[in-house]
């Protein structure tokens, strides 16, 4: 059963962008863009973890990463702060908040995204095995 992922963004271009990849790894991408309906989403669909962008119509990202945290059926979801908005204060306070990462869109290539998510999520990475003689 592919893992699935909770993709909280409000701008359609950077969704499209950074789903892409992870669709293409095997996840399952459930995409919400109103902040408003976030938290409902959350606990109807249980996703393994949650991208979560800042400014969003309704309810702030950190809001919903607050909220997330004090439920008892959300607090142990992971989640991922991905923003254009890397100031100090908003980094402290998703840190403060309980976020699992802060990852700024404009850092991250969208091809890398599957292997960050996936660390988080304790999966194995596709790797080489090598055999050595001795």
């Amino acid at each position: 059963m592919p893992k699935k992922i909770l993709f909280v963004e409000d701008d359609e271009g950077f969704y499209n962008i950074f789903s892409v990849p992870l669709k293409m790894k095997g996840y399952d991408v459930i995409h919400v863009s109103d902040g408003s309906l976030a938290v409902e989403k959350v606990i109807t669909e249980k996703p393994d973890l949650i991208l979560l962008d800042i400014v969003l119509p309704g309810t702030s990202g950190l809001d919903i990463l607050k909220e997330l945290r004090e439920r008892e059926e959300t607090k142990e979801v992971k989640v991922v702060m991905l923003t254009n908005f890397g100031s100090d204060d908003n980094i402290s306070k998703a840190m403060e908040y309980g976020s699992n990462d802060y990852l700024m869109k404009y850092n991250i290539v969208p091809s890398e995204l599957p292997a960050k998510i996936a660390g988080l999520l304790g999966e194995a990475q596709e790797s080489v095995v090598r055999v050595t003689e001795s």
